[in-house]
């Protein structure tokens, strides 16, 4: 039992001493490798342009500002190149990993976000990054960054559009003749998306990358771009904005079954829906930028007020041009009515004729009507068939009549109505309401129908 102790004592004794000779074996190779280095020359200055090799991995995306065009996003940032002044022999050693320390030391590329506007490094509850050095001088270098970047948004589609937002990186400094960035592994693998990156209001469609050369003024230079493909998801619009808004527009037509004599009903319906939708609209456009164009939801949310307002004015129209009673002593009846006009003519004899018969037989007799009557009756029966056709097309005109009458505000034509109007009965159901009740819910659904077709398959 000792002699075993004794055993794990010295094998645990000899690791120890071969690994404190390991440490101080690489602790002392790399403050030799530090002594004659210069951080603030790249490595192979003169020569070939150093390859700087870059993949990503975002970890999540954050919010996606419409009103500051900016998303936001948690990544790891990776970056490999080759400092042939850090090579190093140790034996059964090919990588060290390093703290954030040596970091300071050496040369490192100066990488920035072009598009960048407000992106740091974590440092909680320490930097986080590490540093790995291979023995033949390749050095890996891996970050923990939060990148805001700038999003340029074209909201014409808005809500149905499909945001495409980049990310621009390259060097600070360093032209063509000195530095490349290239991607690890190629184009459009080479930046990894986690599989659990969710968002509200947002699907993650693809994520494609490209590399770049940009001419300035001062210089090519190496650029890396990354494009993130969004599409908005529109369920909360058509809950929140959409259906509210067409029930409301709906609910402005049934002014038209409510009867012309309630003016206050009707007027405060439709007063009631302008300002309800204009609400809504208002709301939606607080958290959008003041663009100079029409988005897809303005256009809606207009057509919707268009509705409404198209209400209220023809209840105006109903209200001035059809909606009359009688002056003092005006007609009583249908065929008073249609006689009206010609008030100024005396009347008809015949009608006197049958008048006068009428009265003289009001003590209760059964006498036969005189010659006079039969003559009225056969008169009225004798109309003449062409005068019939011109009643028909006359009454099939009515509404087309009317609505000319008050598009140009034909005063006689209202006062010429007063002379058919019956104080008793009341007013009549309009014929502008009745056809309204077909024409603004069948053009609506025409409207909705192109509407989503266009903006959902075409544009």
């Amino acid at each position: 039992m000792v002699g075993l102790l004794f055993l794990i004592l010295s094998l645990l004794k000899s690791v120890l001493c071969e690994w404190s000779t390991y440490a101080d074996n690489t602790t002392e190779v790399l403050d030799k490798l530090l002594t004659n280095y210069r951080k603030e020359f790249r490595p192979g200055l003169g020569g070939k342009p150093l390859v700087i090799e870059t993949d990503m991995m975002i970890r999540s995306i954050g919010q996606i500002s419409e009103s500051n065009m900016d998303y936001s996003f948690q990544c790891y940032f990776r970056q490999r190149w080759t400092d042939e002044r850090l090579k190093f022999k140790i034996h059964n050693i090919t990588e060290v990993t390093l703290n954030n320390l040596f970091l300071s030391l050496i040369w490192k590329p100066n990488t920035y976000f072009l598009n960048g506007q407000k992106s740091h490094q974590h440092n909680i509850p320490r930097p986080n990054l590490f540093v790995r050095i291979r023995n033949d001088g390749r050095v890996y270098l891996s970050r923990r960054l939060t990148v805001k970047a700038a999003c340029p948004m074209r909201l014409g589609l808005y809500p149905m559009d499909k945001p495409v937002c980049p990310l621009v990186l390259g060097s600070y400094g360093y032209t063509t003749d000195d530095v490349l960035y290239m991607w690890k592994y190629g184009n459009n693998v080479s930046v990894e998306l986690m599989k659990d990156v969710r968002l509200a209001q947002f699907d993650t469609i693809d994520v494609t990358t490209s590399n770049n050369t940009e001419t300035t003024p001062f210089g090519e230079f190496s650029i890396l771009k990354v494009y993130i493909y969004f599409e908005r998801r529109i369920g909360f619009f058509i809950l929140q904005i959409y259906l509210p808004c067409s029930m409301i527009t709906c609910l402005s037509w049934v002014s038209f079954w409510i009867n012309r004599d309630a003016a206050p009903a009707r007027v405060l319906l439709g007063v009631t829906t302008i300002l309800a939708t204009a609400g809504i609209g208002m709301t939606v456009r607080e958290g959008l930028p003041r663009v100079s164009y029409a988005t897809a939801l303005d256009t809606y949310l207009n057509v919707c007020i268009v509705y409404e307002m198209a209400a209220m004015i023809e209840y105006a129209a109903v209200n001035y041009f059809t909606k009359v009673l009688p002056l003092e002593g005006g007609a009583d009846s249908d065929e008073e009515a249609e006689a009206g006009p010609q008030a100024g003519k005396p009347p008809d004899t015949e009608a006197q004729g049958v008048l006068h018969q009428t009265e003289s037989h009001d003590n209760g007799s059964t006498e036969k009507p005189t010659i006079s009557t039969q003559c009225a009756k056969t008169s009225f029966k004798l109309r003449t068939v062409d005068s019939c056709r011109k009643n028909r097309r006359r009454r099939r005109t009515r509404f087309g009549a009317m609505l000319l009458y008050c598009l140009t505000g034909d005063l006689k034509y209202r006062s010429a109505l007063r002379g058919k109007g019956n104080a008793q009965a009341g007013n009549a159901v309009s014929d502008i309401d009745v056809w309204c009740r077909y024409v603004f819910p069948g053009t609506f659904l025409l409207f909705n129908i192109s509407y989503w077709i266009s903006y959902l398959f075409i544009f």
